[in-house]
């Protein structure tokens, strides 16, 4: 391995003169040359290692994110944010750039509770008895454990067999559960009775938890209990029943979910369209509980979440839709023109080849459910599918790579964006890959 530049040469090259803050470009420096003697490698010259440095500065300082495209045909992509946000909702951002109101009763001059409208809204909506609101849906599944049934107390969760998903990031809901309660598993990974549960019951049984199936489904020899029936075992034995409802299928499965469940919970950054929050709805007593646990502060969401979410909440009380709602409603003309659309900017372009052809989108985001009629317009220039399609997703644009070109699914893609992705199509054919 070639020697590493001694830190005095490498900070005071001419290149780091002006326009750079010294203590910075230390802190970058160390790091950079404690991954090279860790990896046992180094830049030809000095030269490299001053990009190298400038690279990290430069991107330690760029804006936190770049706008996206979304033609994956995914409506709800965990990688690309999930649900877009209403965007007059985010021009009234502004006004956290000064102080307000957040934990005061301006009348009174009293301390109040920051979640009091968004909950009030959420009780509203759901004909819910009570609500909470947490940063994400894994906080709820914590804390409902934590309060009902804790390990510390040695009470017991039931939890079937074949519920033990994995939910995004590689965390695993029953890992989730077991790190705040004695978990204890029924029934099999196909086959899961109420007698499971019952036979499971013992003295320490404090909660049955349900969890949602998120982004897969069983079929064929198969059995579940349905959520009424176990919420009238947690009855009969004096439990609690809490259901996970994950990505919540819509504000009606919701209310119909809540009448058989003493708890349940879902996210707010899914299907309901508005910012990463957890939504837990119940009685009161139950959330009353939940609230008053140390873990909920925690857990309880920040002022620019909070402001978000209270706008999206009012949109449906409002009858107004958001942007998932929209791109829901789209019917076959609709996408078949939207595809059109893109295809008479693309068309334009010298050196490229492309045609609309009938696509299948998801929702995504784990919400139940099959494929979307959608379209898209099919893209093949002189460079490889693969080529075209990395140096388009690094402009922004993600589609889908095929066999014979690239895909621009049109369904998550908004109206105003058809003739940015052809102006970006039309740099990345010009610009060396």
């Amino acid at each position: 391995m070639q020697s590493l530049p001694a830190m005095h040469t490498l900070l005071n090259a001419p290149c780091f003169a002006q326009g750079y803050d010294r203590a910075v470009l230390k802190v970058l420096a160390n790091a950079m040359l404690a991954e090279c003697r860790q990896n046992q490698r180094a830049y030809a010259d000095l030269a490299q290692w001053c990009t190298q440095l400038q690279a990290r500065y430069h991107a330690l300082l760029a804006p936190p994110f770049k706008k996206v495209y979304n033609a994956t045909g995914v409506l709800l992509s965990t990688n690309l944010g999930r649900a877009p946000l209403e965007t007059n909702a985010l021009r009234e951002l502004e006004i956290l750039s000064g102080y307000v109101d957040l934990e005061v009763d301006l009348e009174r001059a009293t301390r109040f509770e920051r979640a009091f409208q968004a909950q009030n809204l959420l009780k509203v909506l759901f004909n819910s008895p009570d609500a909470l609101i947490l940063n994400n849906n894994a906080s709820a599944l914590v804390l409902v454990a934590s309060v009902f049934a804790p390990k510390a107390k040695r009470k017991q969760t039931l939890l079937s067999y074949g519920q033990l998903v994995e939910i995004g990031g590689g965390f695993r809901a029953h890992e989730l559960l077991e790190s705040v309660t004695n978990l204890k598993l029924v029934g099999s990974t196909n086959k899961t009775y109420v007698r499971d549960y019952k036979n499971a019951c013992s003295d320490c049984s404090a909660l049955i938890a349900s969890v949602h199936w998120s982004n897969f489904s069983m079929e064929g020899f198969v059995a579940s209990v349905p959520p009424k029936s176990l919420f009238s075992l947690a009855q009969e034995r004096g439990l609690i029943f809490y259901e996970d409802l994950g990505s919540v299928q819509s504000l009606e499965h919701a209310q119909k979910a809540l009448k058989h469940a003493h708890l349940l919970s879902f996210s707010a950054d899914k299907l309901l369209g508005s910012v990463q929050a957890g939504i837990v709805l119940g009685d009161r007593a139950h959330i009353e509980a939940l609230r008053a646990h140390p873990l909920y502060r925690a857990f309880r969401v920040d002022k620019i979440t909070l402001f978000l979410l209270t706008k999206t909440l009012q949109d449906y009380v409002q009858g107004r839709k958001t942007p998932i709602e929209i791109f829901l409603a789209q019917d076959r003309d609709a996408l078949l023109n939207k595809a059109l659309k893109l295809h008479r900017a693309l068309s334009a372009l010298e050196g490229l080849k492309c045609f609309v052809i009938p696509t299948q989108a998801r929702i995504g985001g784990g919400v139940e459910g099959g494929v979307l009629e959608s379209f898209g317009v099919q893209i093949q220039a002189k460079i490889e599918a693969k080529t075209l399609y990395h140096a388009l997703y690094a402009r922004g644009v993600a589609g889908v790579v095929r066999a014979k070109g690239v895909v621009l699914d049109v369904y998550a893609l908004f109206e105003r964006d058809m003739d940015a992705v052809a102006r970006i199509v039309q740099d990345t054919l010009e610009m060396p890959v």
